[in-house]
């Protein structure tokens, strides 16, 4: 006599999976709701500041440690380190500024990253250029001249605008073939 068939109920071994698959969904859905994205771009990272709250401080405050580091490698006379540092806080200000929760947070590590960009901006402006009789380092100073429109790009205070703007001067006119760059414009 052959063995009876299972009833079809909680007993079959894809019922109990497919609840947990239909839970998981209801919560990431309640999250996505909750975070009301503006695009498909803004649905990770709004899901993953309701599920982490707290993914800011921690980014803000490793871009700071960055920012010291970055500080005392350039006291001390490297420069190659200093901006290798600088880099660093960029890109925990960047994740910071993306994890933020409100304007307020947003405009902090906004703030956080501009000014180190900034500052390794200026660390390779000096690296880069070299006196008269010796020829300027011109893929250095570019990339010092991207990461300022860089800044430029994004919304930030009016005194970061103004430091961008005269760094980014300066770095134009360093790019200046010959002693055209000692001639104002």
């Amino acid at each position: 006599m052959p063995a009876p068939a299972r009833p079809p109920g909680l007993r079959d071994p894809w019922v109990l999976p497919g609840l947990a698959l239909l839970a998981v969904l209801t919560v990431a859905t309640i999250l996505l709701y909750r975070g009301a994205p503006q695009s498909a771009a803004e649905v990770g990272g709004r899901t993953w500041v309701a599920i982490a709250p707290d993914a800011f401080t921690p980014r803000v405050s490793r871009a700071r440690e960055r920012v010291q580091a970055a500080l005392r490698a350039a006291a001390a006379g490297d420069t190659a380190g200093a901006i290798a540092r600088f880099a660093e806080a960029e890109a925990e200000a960047w994740t910071a500024r993306q994890n933020a929760g409100d304007s307020v947070q947003t405009a902090t590590a906004t703030e956080l990253w501009a000014s180190a960009t900034l500052d390794r901006a200026e660390l390779m402006l000096r690296a880069g250029a070299a006196p008269w009789y010796r020829g300027d380092n011109t893929q250095l100073l570019r990339e010092a001249l991207a990461a300022v429109q860089r800044v430029q790009g994004v919304p930030a205070a009016p005194a970061t605008r103004t430091r961008a703007a005269a760094v980014a001067a300066r770095i134009e006119r360093q790019l200046r073939p010959g002693p055209l760059e000692w001639i104002p414009r």
